[in-house]
């Protein structure tokens, strides 16, 4: 795995507009340009890196036993792994990290959070070579591409952080996961500061876009200011968790109003039937029955199931299944296929739904998807065999 070839081919699929070359003994960094005035495309030399510098520590990762597995960097008495800061308002400048921040050592043990090693940074680019495209994003607007002459250089471009551990003895992997879990609560619980563990294998799925639509901005209608926040919690966080739960605030706040109006509309349809008569037992006692059986999605407190209400906000509100697929296709291209074929994996199965179905079977596979990861993110009952997992780790 660690490998010139594969660290050049990481290379080359990492950097947007750049190849890289080996010439003589030096890796030859080059930029695809296009003169817009001729239309002609042509190529400047940005950098240069000695080989040596990137076989020295190919070597060292070979003779250390080192691992690149899920995303972290193993050798037995090193543990390190990529992490993203998380809900800060202002996050920390990249450059803070130049140094060793949350340093703690004790016991021989040494922990803390810098920008990542050149040897985690040249592992990483050996397993890309593995994919079919590269799951690493890198900010070209913050850095630029110009008079590279070494590998330091060169990972300014890919500003990744890691949690870097050493230890005075073999460790295993798991000894290693289980001090970095408890080292990351302790940053969060006495300096405000979260972390999360990246999985930079996540990048390989489709980029779900978020929605700009060609719509008019003047105000004519006037909206809930309670929903309307609930929309700006989710739209304005990029954590799961808070998004699913902020958007499906807003349809909660119908499901009472909703399913009171559909039993109201039930009983209106069945007592001004023009056969109905309230002098007829007969006709009594179906109206008894058919309120009784309404009841059954009330509890006692007088709110209604939540499993109903969602399922008539749906009909209600997303009353065009052909519309409501062709949103999410324009969001992300695959997700109709995954929907048919992939349950929630941290959810109860048989949430599965094919937009080829009948219509009610539809709706009532969607609710059904919809509420089995709500209750998963908001319940986390020790023991349960699934459970939402915030911030997982995989490999653990």
């Amino acid at each position: 795995m660690f490998t010139l070839e594969n660290f050049l081919n990481g290379l080359n699929k990492t950097l947007p507009h750049i190849s890289a070359d080996i010439y003589a003994d030096t890796i030859i960094l080059t930029r695809c340009s296009r003169n817009y005035e001729t239309d002609e495309i042509g190529s400047a030399l940005i950098g240069n890196i000695p080989v040596q510098e990137v076989d020295t520590i190919l070597l060292g990762l070979t003779t250390d036993r080192a691992m690149y597995n899920d995303n972290f960097l193993y050798r037995p008495r090193s543990f390190e792994i990529p992490v993203k800061m998380q809900g800060q308002v202002r996050m920390m400048s990249y450059r803070f990290f130049d140094h060793e921040c949350y340093k703690v050592s004790e016991h021989n043990y040494e922990l803390y959070i810098s920008k990542a090693s050149m040897e985690y940074a040249v592992a990483l680019l050996c397993s890309v070579s593995q994919f079919d495209f590269s799951p690493i994003e890198v900010p070209p607007y913050r850095t630029r591409f110009e008079g590279i002459t070494s590998l330091e250089n060169l990972f300014e471009a890919i500003r990744i952080l890691t949690v870097k551990i050493t230890a005075p003895v073999d460790t295993t992997q798991a000894d290693f996961k289980r001090m970095l879990h408890s080292y990351l609560f302790n940053i969060a619980y006495c300096k405000n500061a979260v972390f999360s563990t990246l999985n930079f294998t996540d990048s390989q799925q489709p980029v779900r876009r978020g929605m700009r639509r060609e719509g008019q901005l003047f105000p004519y209608k006037n909206y809930n200011i309670e929903l309307v926040k609930y929309y700006y919690q989710g739209v304005s966080t990029d954590i799961p968790f808070s998004q699913y739960l902020a958007f499906y605030h807003v349809a909660e706040f119908y499901f009472q109003t909703i399913a009171e109006q559909d039993a109201f509309q039930e009983i209106e349809s069945f007592i001004t039937r023009p056969s109905f008569s309230p002098y007829r037992k007969e006709d009594v006692r179906q109206f008894y029955n058919r309120i009784k059986k309404k009841l059954r999605d009330q509890r006692e407190d007088g709110v209604w199931d939540e499993r109903t209400g969602l399922l008539l906000c749906l009909k209600k509100y997303v009353p065009d299944l052909l519309a409501l697929q062709e949103a999410i296709t324009s969001i992300d291209p695959s997700a109709i296929e995954y929907y048919k074929n992939t349950d929630v994996p941290f959810a109860d199965g048989g949430n599965r739904f094919d937009f080829n179905d009948n219509q009610d079977a539809v709706y009532t596979k969607i609710r059904n998807r919809i509420y089995s990861v709500r209750n998963a993110i908001v319940h986390s009952k020790e023991g349960e065999r699934l459970r939402y997992e915030p911030f997982k780790m995989t490999g653990h």
